[in-house]
């Protein structure tokens, strides 16, 4: 008789990664559902636990466990959740960057933490509720798609997964639309069909990310100064250039250069020297060009292809079109991308992440050059 495959199935209570672990049952895997436990802020005014992780979540997995009636355990993160994604967030935002914890915390916790925990523990795979797609060719490379619901896809968060990691991976609703997960959830009477689903940072409780780094920095990171126009005409006062990014209409909508007509402005860079706010119109924050760092691949032969391939597009945040571009390599890990149409708001910190159709090639970070 053919030993069934042993998998670890990342349980948060949630819709997606529930069905995932029933779905895996129902195919004949060996399935166990482990809640993973991740850092709070004890210093948040309200004291209230992350909604990703709190108890009204883990009830909530624990009784999905119990209804498909496999083991579950809930298992502590929360120190190399800080060290790895919460103390990054914050040292990015203080060199002016804007981060995406989700695409550390994918890499180095869910699928690196974690598999290593499940291996040691002798599974034989991970499964997490993600809307993406693993396929492995006829050469043994495995690639990494997005999901068949293409609002709900989340490939764009993973373009640091690499093959010892995509090999280990299932993605059980990767092939569903979320319509059908919630059918399949209601046929199977996991009760929580119509629970919200939260879109924001998790470990930042209930308020402004800039609340949260109030209490995380030092005062110095908010110093008052100049707000200035590209001809370095001062127009006004800003609070911190911590609390703005690249694009951001925000905090400066009532401020005019002169004889513009009271025309929008728009953030387009900062000048950390003097702690000067540089301000433009819309168009000065589109861009032909960009820099990565950081750069890494699902595999060498995808990056073979990045560089050659005329179809190649790129995401420079999540909610953004792929949009077409191209290549070349600049330095170990930097990549300099040419766009066919210049951009809007290309923001240092963020993720740009490469495509060829609806496969993910890889990506890096957006640098300040």
């Amino acid at each position: 008789m053919k030993k069934k495959l042993k998998v670890a199935v990342g349980m948060s209570g949630g819709v997606d990664s529930s069905v995932s672990a029933c779905l895996l049952k129902e195919q004949g895997y060996d399935v166990t559902g482990f809640f993973m436990k991740f850092w709070s802020d004890k210093s948040c005014p309200s004291k209230r636990e992350n909604s990703c992780c709190n108890a009204e979540a883990i009830k909530s997995a624990q009784e999905v466990a119990r209804k498909l009636n496999i083991p579950f355990y809930v298992v502590d993160a929360k120190k190399l959740f800080k060290a790895t994604v919460v103390d990054d967030f914050v040292e990015e935002y203080k060199n002016l960057r804007t981060p995406n914890p989700c695409i550390k915390c994918n890499k180095f916790i869910k699928f690196g933490w974690f598999w290593e925990m499940a291996k040691s523990m002798k599974f034989d795979a991970v499964s997490t509720g993600h809307y993406c797609q693993i396929k492995k060719d006829k050469k043994g490379i495995f690639h990494l798609l997005a999901g068949k619901d293409s609002n709900k896809d989340q490939c764009y968060f993973l373009y640091r997964l690499d093959q010892s990691q995509l090999s280990r991976i299932i993605f059980p609703v990767g092939k569903l639309n979320k319509s059908e997960v919630r059918k399949m959830a209601e046929k199977n009477k996991l009760n929580f069909a119509d629970k919200k689903e939260s879109q924001e940072i998790c470990f930042i409780a209930d308020e402004d990310y800039r609340e949260f780094l109030k209490r995380h920095l030092p005062r110095q990171y908010f110093k008052p100064g100049n707000i200035i126009s590209l001809e370095k005409q001062i127009i006004g006062r800003h609070q911190g250039l911590i609390n703005y990014t690249i694009g951001q209409r925000k905090g400066i909508e009532q401020l005019a250069v002169k004889d513009e007509n009271r025309k929008p402005l728009y953030v387009v860079g900062f000048k950390k020297k003097t702690d000067e706010l540089v301000v433009g119109f819309d168009t000065d924050i589109y861009k032909k060009e960009m820099m990565l760092q950081s750069t890494s691949w699902i595999s060498e032969e995808v990056k073979e292809q990045a560089f050659k391939n005329l179809k190649l597009t790129v995401k420079i945040r999540y909610r953004h079109a792929a949009v077409p571009c191209s290549i070349e390599a600049v330095g170990k890990n930097k990549i300099k991308v040419i766009f066919n149409q210049p951009q809007r708001a290309v923001t240092p910190g963020q993720s740009a992440v490469f495509y060829w159709g609806q496969e993910v090639l890889g990506g890096g970070i957006i640098s300040e050059r």
